[in-house]
């Protein structure tokens, strides 16, 4: 086996190259996501870039002017005019909510909800036993909440724009210098990494497999489940279906949490004041319809495209989700999938030795 006999010199330089890369890492720190999300975009966007290079004969820098062009005109100016709709809806729902509030609170009387349900059978025995002070504290507390919540988000998004703005601003800066450089960046990097050429192609393969996989069902089914979920609203008369349709794709994108968060409530909602009509439409077309898809369509074509087991892809994005929130959603798939690939490399570099060992342990 080969020793490394490291001199004062190179333990010298190894220490101030750690020390100037965490420090490197501190400045770049803040504007990490946005790093991240421009290579996301490269990742989504880059067939177009690579038609309109064609295009323009290998004008690089004008071929990635474009295409960040288009990225502001597809991606970024549509979710901006996403989030002021649910400003302003949000603010308009939590007017009428509190205007309403009172005749809402008449219509869930204890007198009220016992006469609806006397005559259903099985239902109405447990009707008798709810602790109607109980709900009627925990309606208050879920009105305070939500009237917390939805001023919150009316303060972050007028009150962080500026924000917003500068953010979008540096990831279409470093969006556009990774279309112009990036195959040097990336030859740079396969140079600085000490791994084969191979081995780095499968790595790089795997993250554009599994972003062109997750990214594209993820959004691409969310948006289809909030549109058919803000129709559906339209359709059986449930106020605002623009802001819920919007809120739905929202959370559609998020495992498990789902379409199905404003579905149930509203279903439980229309059965409370006695519209069973609207009640079982969104039972049978709202809440059927997104358990169909969430758990028999949507698992099947992640595990498909991005070469990950329903499982895991699962398992990866809501652990991304939970650890660096929004973006996470993005990252735990991709770091997950990073995880698989260098564990099989390791298994197929050490086949060998790891056979040796087991027949060892034997």
């Amino acid at each position: 086996m080969n020793k490394f006999n490291l001199s004062l010199q190179d333990i010298f330089f190894f220490l101030i190259l750690i020390v100037l890369t965490i420090a490197f890492y501190n400045i770049l720190e803040p504007f990490i996501g946005d790093a991240f999300l421009a290579l996301i975009l490269v990742i989504l966007f880059k067939r177009p870039f690579r038609w309109l290079r064609k295009k323009f004969k290998n004008n690089t820098k004008r071929a990635a002017g474009i295409t960040t062009f288009l990225v502001v005109i597809v991606i970024v100016i549509p979710i901006m005019l996403v989030g002021l709709v649910i400003a302003n809806e949000a603010g308009e729902n939590y007017s009428k909510i509190k205007n309403q509030w009172p005749d809402i609170k008449k219509e869930l009387s204890e007198t009220n909800i016992k006469a609806r349900f006397k005559d259903v059978p099985y239902i109405n025995k447990y009707v008798e036993r709810i602790k109607f002070e109980d709900l009627e504290k925990k309606l208050d507390d879920f009105i305070g909440t939500a009237t917390g919540w939805t001023v919150s988000l009316l303060q972050n998004t007028f009150t962080g724009l500026t924000y917003m703005l500068i953010h979008t601003f540096f990831m279409l800066f470093i969006l556009y210098f990774l279309f112009a450089d990036g195959d040097i960046l990336l030859k740079r990097l396969q140079y600085l990494i000490p791994l084969q050429d191979s081995d780095e192609q499968t790595l790089i393969d795997n993250i554009e497999k599994v972003t062109d996989g997750i990214v594209f069902n993820s959004f691409l089914l969310g948006a289809i489940e909030g549109t058919y979920g803000g129709i559906l609203f339209y359709l059986v008369g449930v106020p605002s279906p623009v802001f819920w349709g919007i809120v739905m794709v929202a959370l559609s994108i998020i495992p498990i949490v789902g379409t199905n968060s404003i579905m149930v409530p509203a279903v439980i909602i229309y059965f409370l004041i006695g519209n069973y009509t609207t009640g079982t439409l969104l039972l049978i077309f709202g809440v059927g319809a997104v358990l169909v898809n969430q758990n028999l369509i949507r698992p099947r074509l992640d595990a498909n495209r991005s070469g990950m087991h329903t499982a895991m892809a699962l398992i990866a994005s809501l652990g991304g989700l939970l650890w660096l929130g929004v973006i996470g959603f993005l990252a735990g798939p991709i770091l997950t999938a990073l995880f698989i690939v260098m564990w099989d490399l390791y298994g197929k570099k050490y086949n060998k030795d790891l056979v040796i060992m087991n027949k060892g342990d034997d």
